[in-house]
């Protein structure tokens, strides 16, 4: 088949990475793969910044992972798409560009990754975009209810995120974890970084020698945060995937204070490579782990819920054991090549 996913821009964020392991994914199965984006106007300075950090850092984002036709175009309209079989969109602004798509694009899909009315401006259109006549797909159960709910329809397909097989080569047991805790930083307000610091803040109290890992897209604002001794944090800005793996293998607990999330793919991640997470309950995370058994689940926006749990877990390291454990049996029930199935099931209609 001929399959174009639409995707509202370039760069890293955890859709995109998904969208590029469905794009391999397919292609290794014999599928023809086109990634379609409109090509962002970015200021001199922003573009000239990019450019360097690409030439001497070797900065990639998660795009530039896929090996298909990877497309840029000023904006995505019928004359600057393909013909094709299937045409997804990724996103509320995709699945609206993509309504008036002739024929010869492709049968229509939505991959629905998140509910994205919390934080778009135009909130009233990602409703919208669910009530369109595309065959919908959802990645977690709580998307599932909620789109079934504002669109009306039933059987809409639950396909979960799966687990990248590189991330999820564990290296066997008595692994010495250097650090603690770890946490993905990002300074988008919906993952809540304020709360994990604060949480942070708690543990530092109890845990006077803590080591803390992070990691992220971008350095962390000090100056937002000026009661956080970013000095004793490991961090990683954009780091490669061999030090995203490592990062996970030597911590001993991972935390997420998000207030809600499509999947929450760091989750399993973390859980692929026997790191029990402590998490907000942002929805997603109800699809990855059990409350106990693979990690803990807290309210959100409860710094010290966050810190308790995480707090006894390092102060119980047979259970800490125990849940690890349990965390690489989980982590065994996703996989890319399982969620491939299938999406090609439904792409083929079978």
């Amino acid at each position: 088949m001929d399959i174009t996913f639409l995707v509202p821009f370039k760069g890293i964020a955890g859709g995109l990475r998904v969208v590029t392991c469905y794009g391999n994914a397919l292609i290794r199965r014999g599928h023809r793969v086109t990634i379609v984006y409109p090509k962002r106007e970015l200021a001199l300075r922003e573009r000239l910044r990019r450019e360097v950090k690409r030439a001497i850092h070797h900065e990639k984002d998660h795009l530039d992972a896929f090996c298909g036709t990877l497309l840029e175009v000023p904006i995505i309209t019928e004359e600057h798409l393909p013909d094709g079989d299937c045409v997804i969109a990724t996103a509320f602004q995709t699945a609206l560009w993509a309504a008036d798509l002739p024929e010869r694009c492709g049968r229509k899909f939505y991959l629905i990754q998140g509910y994205e009315k919390v934080f778009a401006a135009e909130g009233d259109d990602v409703d919208a975009t669910f009530r369109l006549p595309f065959r919908k797909i959802v990645i977690s159960s709580w998307l599932r209810d909620l789109v079934e709910k504002l669109s009306d329809e039933t059987t809409i397909p639950v396909i979960p995120n799966g687990r990248d097989f590189f991330l999820s080569c564990f290296d066997g047991e008595g692994i010495t974890r250097n650090y603690d805790v770890g946490l993905v930083y990002s300074p988008v307000p919906l993952k809540r970084t304020d709360v994990a610091l604060e949480a942070l803040q708690i543990l530092h109290t109890r845990h006077p020698g803590l080591k803390i890992a992070m990691f992220g897209s971008q350095e962390p604002d000090t100056a937002q945060y000026p009661d956080f001794n970013f000095h004793d944090v490991s961090f990683k800005s954009i780091p490669t995937q061999e030090e995203i793996r490592r990062t996970y293998l030597n911590t001993k607990v991972w935390i997420t204070a998000s207030s809600t999330e499509g999947f929450c793919l760091p989750a399993l991640e973390a859980i692929s490579l026997g790191c029990p997470i402590v998490s907000a309950d942002n929805l997603g995370i109800r699809d990855v782990i059990s409350d106990g058994v693979e990690g803990c689940i807290v309210p959100v926006g409860d710094p010290q819920a966050l810190a308790d749990r995480t707090s006894h877990l390092l102060d119980n390291p047979e259970l800490l054991i125990r849940m690890s454990s349990a965390a690489l049996r989980r982590a065994d029930d996703f996989s890319w090549e399982r969620s491939t199935d299938m999406l090609e099931e439904v792409l083929t209609g079978r």
